[in-house]
């Protein structure tokens, strides 16, 4: 019997369907793989909030992951991985926009999902994410707010100093200053209260001799500080401790200064150091308020820290807060995640985003693997003028390493 034989024909058509077969294997196992190979760019959503007043809500994060992208593709050249932002705004909480971004996820062929996104939207949209096997790395834009409730899906991160990082930070601070008469201001919220709560407990346990003067709850709209800020003067306080906001410290401040508040009462606000609130004062910025910040570039000589900020700076004409850092590391977060787990695979990125380390412009950071949180080093520091910048800047830093907070 003889054996089995193609005529020329067919047998070229054999040998054509053969290369097919192993070029579509190749591209395959490329983007497997992460993306290298010349496979196409892995792409990467980017949320941002939407509101009617404003367009601009998240530029800066937007800008900081845009850089982020740009060097990456640069670094990595034609044939390594690169990386594509698909860009969306919302508000990421009614069925209509979760809707809209289940179907986004999809049709786009999102890989990872990052953004700056509302507290209230952050486990909604993690549970989208979640059902499509995508890691979402999230900055709450109000992360003093932003506490894990346990509730949280696997595949949510957070990139963002913790909570209580700066409630620590402040308590412990406060405990090595000389006043003991102290006053407390706080939002009348659930974080407001809880906060007021935890200070007094920790204050008490490192500084026994420590007397507090009064405190008050301050509504979530308040016209004039004026009385609130005479409730401090007539406890006869040595230092008011305030958690207010970024725009409530802000109007706090300008009305302060102008009564002559900061001459008699030494000042501890927990986000006086946040950079929306210093280019706000400017140089009309009381001295000697006590504050924390989780981004000082003024007082940071690192090469990388440096070097982010001159490149910030020169493409935007404004200096980087805690946003942009966060949507530059996160970028960098994913590469080297894709890069550790050699797959674009979703259990495999999990398990190498869960044990990751990574440098960024602030140092290491590392995720808590507890709740996912970016262990995130801080500092303390006291405003005095900087002639480098037109803000004041918080000086005289300490710093407090992310171990320092670890559960």
């Amino acid at each position: 019997m003889k054996a089995p034989h193609w005529k020329d024909g067919e047998s070229k058509n054999a040998f054509r369907y053969a290369g097919f077969f192993v070029l579509f294997l190749i591209f395959l196992l490329a983007y497997t793989e992460g993306g290298s190979l010349g496979a196409e760019p892995i792409k990467v959503g980017l949320l941002l909030p939407d509101s009617k007043n404003s367009s601009s809500l998240g530029n800066p994060y937007l800008r900081g992951a845009e850089m982020a992208v740009s060097e990456v593709n640069a670094r990595e050249g034609k044939q390594g991985t690169q990386l594509l932002l698909v860009l969306r705004r919302g508000q990421f909480i009614g069925e209509k926009d979760l809707k809209v971004l289940e179907e986004s996820l999809w049709e786009d062929r999102i890989r990872f999902l990052i953004g700056t996104v509302s507290t209230e939207a952050i486990l909604p949209t993690a549970r989208v994410a979640y059902e499509k096997g995508v890691p979402f790395l999230v900055f709450p834009n109000n992360f003093l707010t932003a506490v894990s409730t346990g509730e949280e899906p696997p595949n949510l991160f957070w990139i963002s100093p913790a909570p209580e990082a700066f409630q620590r930070a402040a308590v412990r601070t406060v405990a090595q200053l000389g006043p003991k008469r102290y006053f407390l201001l706080a939002q009348n919220s659930n974080i407001g209260r809880i906060w007021v709560k935890y200070f007094g407990e920790e204050l008490r346990k490192l500084k026994p001799d420590a007397l507090q003067a009064g405190g008050v709850f301050l509504p979530e709209k308040v016209d004039d500080y004026t009385p609130y800020i005479q409730d401090v003067i007539s406890a006869k306080a040595e230092i008011c401790v305030s958690h207010l906001g970024t725009d409530g410290w802000t109007r706090f401040a300008r009305v302060a200064k102008k009564q002559g508040y900061f001459k008699k009462v030494v000042h501890f606000e927990l986000e006086s150091g946040n950079m929306e609130a210093l280019v706000n004062l400017g140089k009309d910025a009381p001295r000697g308020v006590w504050g924390i910040t989780s981004f000082p570039f003024w007082g940071v000589t690192w090469k990388e820290t440096q070097d982010f900020v001159s490149k910030y700076f020169q493409k935007n004409n404004s200096y980087p807060g805690l946003d942009a850092l966060s949507g530059y590391v996160s970028v960098y977060a994913i590469i080297e995640a894709i890069k550790k787990a050699r797959s674009l695979e979703y259990e495999k990125l999990m398990a190498s985003l869960e044990d990751l380390t990574f440098r960024t412009p602030v140092g290491l950071l590392s995720f808590r693997k507890a709740d996912h949180r970016a262990l995130w080093p801080i500092w303390c520091g006291v405003s005095k003028f900087n002639s480098n910048y037109p803000f004041v800047t918080l000086e005289d830093l300490k710093a407090f390493g992310p171990d320092s907070f670890a559960p």
